[in-house]
């Protein structure tokens, strides 16, 4: 871990998906051990990006999609996605919906091609 940082910002490492992904990848990495007690947790993963923005972490690891909108951030390092855990955001009708119906043609919606290309414009990957 590089001296400089002080402060690491993440979402919470046990709530917040993003934090629990960043704390895979630091184990991984073998950085955790030394990076663990410069964590500030965030509530989710704007709110730790807004630590950075705001100079209170002098980093933070945050996703590409949402780093992507930060004016007053930089990208100082992007973990390749072979390296990276895998993030995948499933989607489904719950056995007890109250609107089987619309919650069907919602996933239909985010199945459709139109869909896809909006995910990707906007960063993310799209499985078959």
């Amino acid at each position: 871990a590089r001296p400089e940082i002080k402060h690491l910002s993440l979402g919470h490492t046990e709530a917040v998906p993003a934090g629990v992904y960043a704390k895979e990848w630091l184990e991984k990495t073998g950085l955790w051990k030394s990076i663990a007690t410069k964590v500030v947790p965030a509530e989710n993963v704007r709110a730790a990006m807004a630590v950075v923005e705001s100079g209170n972490a002098e980093a933070g690891i945050v996703y590409k999609t949402d780093a992507a909108i930060s004016k007053k951030i930089t990208v100082a390092l992007e973990i390749p996605v072979a390296e990276g855990p895998e993030i995948i955001y499933p989607a489904a009708v719950v056995k007890d919906s109250r609107n089987p119906y619309a919650a069907r043609k919602l996933l239909a919606f985010l199945a459709d091609k139109k869909a896809d290309e909006t995910f990707a414009k906007f960063g993310f990957s799209v499985l078959e």
